[in-house]
């Protein structure tokens, strides 16, 4: 573990308490803030390129155009937030690196949330946002990225574009998704002593929520229960303190063994979507490897 990594490991020891308290117990979904809203836009996203805001069914659609844009070059991004909580501040953090590091246009699309929404009224609008961006006639290339349950609303999403009549991905970015939201796995309970952020009981209580009249073992909640064969390239990154670990692990073997290209990069002592910490090699090397595969996806994967 690089000095930076640690740090912030024990940095969010002491900071993130009340995430961990919060979380232990299925209460946590009747204190949520019904007028919650996304973080603004950074002061100085005009830095890195043009920002603008549309809409799409209603909903606030973002699009993020770095000012060395490749041209058709598009990537969709779904912010997690445990299927309950909306874009925060950490996550232009990494949006505006993912851009930096790909010259893709980002959108963002904040997905209706739970408890008020469930997954169907997510997925018409995340249909709606992918259909188009990849109906327009300049976009040449396309990618599908979220981290947590946003890497789980991608990874359904990527589901259903191959099971429809679409234009395919050409690859999918996973930053320590939630893939089997049934929290099943006895790794994941296991987990919460090396986990600094989550716990495994309130995130099964909104992933209830979130499923609706779904059973939770449907591949569209849990996308580890599809065959995962025939997707688009896939990059995940994953740390080894999540309580995600050993899912994303899981979820990465069962694509390759199905014909899927897809490599897993862990960090051994990285914690939920370490991306996030920019300022650490970890960081750095997965946001490089970011601007390597959308570039050249099978050149990464194989």
């Amino acid at each position: 573990m690089t000095v930076l990594m640690k740090l912030t490991v024990g940095a969010l020891w002491l900071t993130a308490g009340a995430t961990r308290r919060d979380l232990s117990s299925a209460e946590y979904l009747s204190r949520v803030d019904s007028h919650r809203t996304f973080a603004p836009v950074p002061k100085d996203a005009g830095a890195f390129g043009r920002l603008t805001e549309g809409a799409i069914g209603g909903s606030t659609v973002l699009r993020w155009q770095p000012r060395d844009h490749v041209a058709g070059r598009e990537l969709i991004y779904l912010p997690g937030g445990g299927f309950m909580n909306p874009l925060v501040s950490q996550h232009w953090w990494i949006i505006q690196r993912i851009m930096t590091a790909t010259q893709a246009a980002i959108t963002i699309a904040p997905y209706p949330l739970t408890p008020e929404h469930t997954v169907d009224d997510a997925q018409a609008f995340i249909d709606a946002v992918y259909d188009d961006v990849a109906g327009r006639p300049s976009t040449t290339s396309l990618f599908v990225a979220g981290d947590s349950a946003g890497g789980n609303v991608a990874a359904t999403l990527a589901l259903r574009v191959r099971d429809g009549d679409r234009r395919p991905l050409d690859g999918l970015i996973l930053l320590s998704p939630w893939v089997d939201p049934t929290m099943r796995t006895p790794g994941a309970w296991q987990r919460e002593r090396r986990d600094p952020t989550l716990r495994c009981a309130g995130l099964r209580a909104a992933a209830e929520a979130w499923s609706g009249t779904h059973d939770l073992h449907d591949p569209q909640i849990s996308p580890i229960d599809d065959s995962l064969a025939g997707l688009a390239p896939l990059l995940v990154f994953q740390g080894a303190r999540d309580v995600f670990h050993d899912d994303a692990v899981a979820f990465v073997e069962k694509a390759r063994a199905a014909g899927t290209s897809a490599r897993i990069v862990i960090a051994e002592d990285g914690f939920h979507v370490y991306p996030g910490a920019y300022w650490t090699r970890e960081a750095r090397e997965a946001y490089e490897l970011i601007g390597r595969f959308v570039a050249d996806p099978s050149g990464v994967v194989g």
